[in-house]
Formats: C-alpha cells, structure tokens, sequence
C-alpha cells in the first residue's frame, strides 16, 4: 500500500490547522490541530488519498459522520465539523482530557458503588443515542473516557447503526468487540438498543471483577461463548441489587433485558437508592499531579484505537486481519507520542505545544476508527461478491472443497461437542450471508466429547467400580489376576490411572483379585533322604501332598520306622514345621506359615521307603 502524504502544518479549508501526527490507520491518518476560527484544540482524522478517489465511499463516509453528529449529550464525545478539503475528506471531534476506563481497569477492578457511578454514566450517555435512533454496537472499557473529575463520555460511534430498519445480517457485517459483543451480533442479526444494553453489562461485569465474563479464546470462541455458556458468578461481596442489574443486561435473549440504556440507568438508579447508603466517589485521575496521561476524540472507529490490553473490534467477515493490522499500527503511532512506558512525552513540562501532545494521546485512536469501521462496511459494495455457504455438518475436507467454490477462505478453530471429531458444528457468518470473494469464515471443528477425568477404583469391589466407570462415561475391560492377600473381587490396578484425562468412550483396564485356589509350586521325589530346590510361598497357606511305600519288610513287624519332612524358611533360617511320611497315596500335611522363600528336607528312617511330594500354594 502506497505512504500517505504527511499533512502537518497545513490548514485544511484554511480554518483547521494540523500540527503533530497522533496516529494512523489504514483509512485515515490523525492530527492534532488547532481550529483557527474558535481558536480551540481538536483533533482532525484526514482520509487517505487512495480512498478519497471512491465517490461510494466518500458518500457513506460522510452520512456515517453525520449520523454520528445527531448524537449530542454532555456525556458523548463529540464531532464538530466535517468537510472535504483538496488534501481528502476529513471530519473533527472533540478533545477530552482524561483516561480511558480500560486504562483504568489495568489497575484493578473497581469497588461497587464507582462502578455503578461509571456504569450508570455510561448508560445515560446511551440512552440519548438510543432517542436518537442510533445503537452504539462497540461498548467497552477502551471508548468509556473518565475525566479527572470523575465525568463520564462515551466514545467512538464508529461502528453505530441506524436502529430503524438496519440489520447486520443484511449487510453481512459483524461488527463489534468480541469481549463484549452480543449474542445477536455475534449471530450477525439486527442490533437494538438491547444490544448496547448486553454490553454495557459486559462493561460492568469486568469492573466489579477486573475481567469481563468471557475472556480468552478466539473470536468465534469468545462469540460462542456469549451465545451459549452463562458468565462466571459476580464475587459474594457484590451488592444484591447491583448483580440483579448486571445479570439481568447480560440476559442471552434481548427480550429478557432492559429495553435500552434509558431502563438500565434508571435500574442503577433504583439499586443505589434502595442499597445501603455509601458515597459514590468519581473515578480519580491517573496522575495525582494534574492531567492524566491520555486524551481522547469520538470520531474514531473499529481497528485505529489501541489500548493496551483491549482486544480489538473486529468484522468477523473477513475484516478481523484488516482491523488487527489497524490497531498495530495505531499502538506504534501511541508508544512515539508517548514516549518510553510511563513517562510523559518529552517537553510536556513546558508551556505551549509539546505540552498538548499529552492531552491529545487517545484523541487519536478514538478518530481514526470510526473511519475503519465506514470502509469495513462500505468495502464490500466495491468488490465481487458471494453466498456464504453452508458448512456445518462437513468434515473438514468438505468443508474446505464447499468454501473453495464458493470462493471464501475457512479459518479453523475446535470445541468440544457431542458431534463426531473433525465435523463443522458452528460458522460465522451464516449460510446466505453475502461477503466479498475470499472474505475468510470462521468455520468451528468438533473437537469430540469433552475429556473424562478417569476416577480412582484402585480397592473397591469391582461391581462399584465398573458401575463408577460406566457413569462417568467410559467403558471397562475386567480381568481376574492371582491377588495372594487380597479380598477376592477387588480392584487391584486400573490402567490408565487415576487423574488422567482420556476421551469419553475410553476403555479402562481393570485388574480384578480372583477367588484363591490351590497352585502347585513344585515337585520332587527320592529313596530314604532328599530335599526340594527352594520355592516361594505368596499366599497365607500351603500344602505338602505326598505319597510313600517301603521298600521290602520293614526292619520292625510291630512299627515300622520311615522317613520324616521338615520345612524351613530360607530367609530367617527357623524351621517352619514337619511331619513323618506314613505308608500311602494322597498324605496331606498343611502348613501356615505365610509367605516366604521355603524348602523341604526329607530325613530316612531306619525302613528304606521311596516317597514323591507335591507343593502346592493357596492364593
């Protein structure tokens, strides 16, 4: 894109004379400057020459400028004047010292009773807008200006709609911020005085709080999120009737709210009288020694204001990456104003003109967006045009094949759903709505069910276990295990563990103690002495089986005298019992000496007898 000309000392008309550059967007470029005729400082957004050559867009410029001057209340920032000069199209607005109620909310969130204050200004403000006929649509901290005085003016109009008959699902555009944007806008219907309603809400919320109710995530994740999930709970120290305001502005269906700003003022109104007295002290200025460290005009729109902090408005058709790039650009032009963070521009100290800069650093943004914000709507009547698909439904490769038809660029994003992974859940804008070619939709991917939490049933039984399992959603596979001491049917080991996330419908494996039963360890055999290579008892108890005859007439017709067994525990070296071999088959003989590491040693008698043993373990 071609440099535009820099203007600084020019008269534009001869009457507004245009001194330091404050900041510039795509559109335009901002100026402080000084009006000769009422010998007042102002601020003068000059449009760039490229756009100037647009006879359209010079037109809806300037009845979006005059729209804006219908707007006239001591707490609206104001335009004075428009024109068109030989250096562009170009209007002024006026000049506020100051902050920004953003700038403020860096600070921390706001005790109640200075919230409802500033809420309550803000919805006066409002409310001679909405007997205009004219419905803000970009309510947020960033264009709420705070005197040092502790007024309130509400700023930038430049993304205000005529509220008789104009909808945004007809001109396709989604205007607005997404931190505080409507659930109507962000489905791309038509705005009312609700809809400024909704966000002063949202502006409320983030001063009782320190941040608005939803606020990370993408653009159409945060838009999802105004139309679907309800805000987090206000603190507990919040006065009852100042959240019964807050919540009922932030109503999902407009019906439910207040009809406009009008109703909402005269609510904050009705809570503070019937709340326990308390002072509601204005805002204090930024600075303890005199200005604050910001000015700020109206006549800005979407994308040139840049507020540390504050997300940017956006056009969710296509203009988010036009908008970003304005607010980058408008950030750098307010960190050379300003100077190093925290310090005042230099010479500001001085009597004259680099004092003024101070009082005119926000004047610029508020300017060059409203310019923005004109052109995002007006780009469109420019350029070829498309239907918005519908996508919804598609995996993502035939979302991506529709979209390139249809001649618009997807940008994906996911979120749990109970829609199989991958399928489009969610679109912005909607099917039918008419964008220019390659304007991008935000296109929303089912990321799957939202993950499960795998619960602990290490040592239950595993009927509660598996009944556990199947309610929070996942499903088991059981197996029997020899468990020596443990109570049979107990879960001994699950895998995955416990505390680990895994898709809803995953299988856990189950280790589950079976029924003890006799195991044979070892066996072994011999004629008068011998001994069992060692083996290793688990359970509580084993066994010995054996049989034995004797080899010829025993020595004695009466007694016979036959070998005899004894178990030691290799381990403690102790003897762990004995017994004598009697003639027969299937002699048992049980000992219960718990586990250990154990061997058997088998001691002739004076009879020669072949005897044979088994070892068996019960767990």
């Amino acid at each position: 894109m071609p440099t535009a000309p820099d203007l600084a000392g020019r008269a534009l008309d001869g009457r507004y004379e245009l001194r330091d550059l404050l900041g510039e967007g795509s559109f335009g470029r901002v100026y402080r400057g000084v009006d000769r005729r009422l010998g007042r400082e102002v601020a003068v957004k000059v449009i760039k020459p490229w756009w100037a050559e647009d006879s359209a867009w010079v037109e809806r410029f300037e009845r979006e400028a005059r729209l804006l001057a219908r707007v006239s209340d001591p707490g609206v920032v104001q335009i004075y004047d428009i024109g068109h000069a030989e250096e562009g199209p170009y209007y002024v607005a006026e000049l506020v010292e100051g902050e920004s109620l953003a700038e403020r909310l860096q600070r921390g969130p706001l005790p109640a009773e200075q919230a409802r204050t500033v809420a309550e200004g803000i919805c006066s403000a409002l409310a001679s807008a909405h007997r205009q006929g004219v419905v803000h649509c970009d309510v947020k901290p960033a264009n709420v200006l705070l005197t040092p005085l502790g007024a309130v003016k509400v700023g930038d109009f430049g993304v205000a709609r005529l509220a008789e008959g104009t909808s945004q699902a007809v001109s396709a555009t989604v205007a607005g911020t997404p931190r505080y944007m409507s659930p109507e806008q962000a489905r791309g219907r038509a705005t009312t005085a609700a809809t400024d309603v909704y966000s002063a809400g949202v502006v409320l919320y983030e001063m009782l709080t320190g941040e608005p109710p939803f606020a990370h995530g993408s653009a159409v994740e945060l838009g999802l999120s105004h139309l679907q999930d309800p805000p987090p709970p206000l603190p507990a120290e919040v006065p009852a009737r100042l959240r019964e305001v807050t919540e009922r502005a932030l109503a999902k269906d407009p019906g439910d709210r207040y009809p406009d700003a009008a109703a909402m003022a005269q609510a904050l109104r009705a809570s503070r009288a019937r709340a326990p007295r308390a002072a509601a002290s204005p805002i204090p200025p930024a600075d303890a020694g005199g200005r604050s460290a910001a000015a700020h005009a109206s006549a800005a729109g979407p994308g040139d204001t840049a507020v540390q902090g504050e997300p940017p408005t956006v056009n969710l058709l296509g203009a988010a990456s036009t908008v970003a790039m304005l607010d980058r650009s408008a950030a750098r032009a307010g960190r050379r104003a300003r100077g190093p963070a925290g310090a005042p521009p230099a010479g500001a100290r001085r009597a004259g003109g680099p004092a003024r800069r101070w009082r005119i650093g926000l004047l610029a943004g508020l300017i060059v967006a409203a310019g923005a914000a004109c052109a995002l709507l007006l780009l469109g009547g420019a350029v070829a045009r498309t239907t918005v698909p519908e996508l919804r439904g598609l995996p993502r490769g035939g979302v991506e094949a529709r979209a390139r038809r249809l001649r618009v660029q997807p940008a994906f994003s996911t979120r749990y759903s109970e829609t199989a992974p991958g399928v489009a859940i969610a679109q912005l804008p909607n099917p039918g709505a008419r964008v220019s070619d390659g304007a991008t939709v935000q296109v929303v991917l089912s990321a799957g069910p939202p993950p499960v939490r795998v619960p602990g049933v290490v040592g239950q039984q595993s009927a509660s276990a598996e009944s556990l399992l199947a309610n929070a959603g996942l499903r088991y596979r059981a197996t029997a295990v020899a468990a020596p001491g443990s109570t049979p049917e107990l879960v001994t080991r699950q895998s995955p563990e416990a505390a680990v996330s895994v898709p809803r419908g995953s299988t856990i494996a189950l280790s589950v103690a079976e029924t003890p039963s006799w195991r044979t360890l070892t066996t072994f055999s011999g004629v008068d002495d011998g001994r069992s290579v060692p083996f290793r008892i688990l359970g509580r108890r084993w066994r010995v089986t054996y049989s034995m005859a004797y080899q010829g007439t025993c020595l004695l017709l009466v007694v016979c005298n036959g070998p005899s067994a004894e178990a030691r525990n290799l381990q403690t070296g102790s003897a762990a019992g004995g017994f004598e071999l009697g003639e027969g088959e299937s002699e048992t003989h049980t000992f219960n000496s718990g586990p250990g590491l154990y061997r058997l040693v088998v001691a002739g008698g004076r009879d020669s007898a072949r005897w044979s043993m088994t070892v068996e373990d019960y767990y």
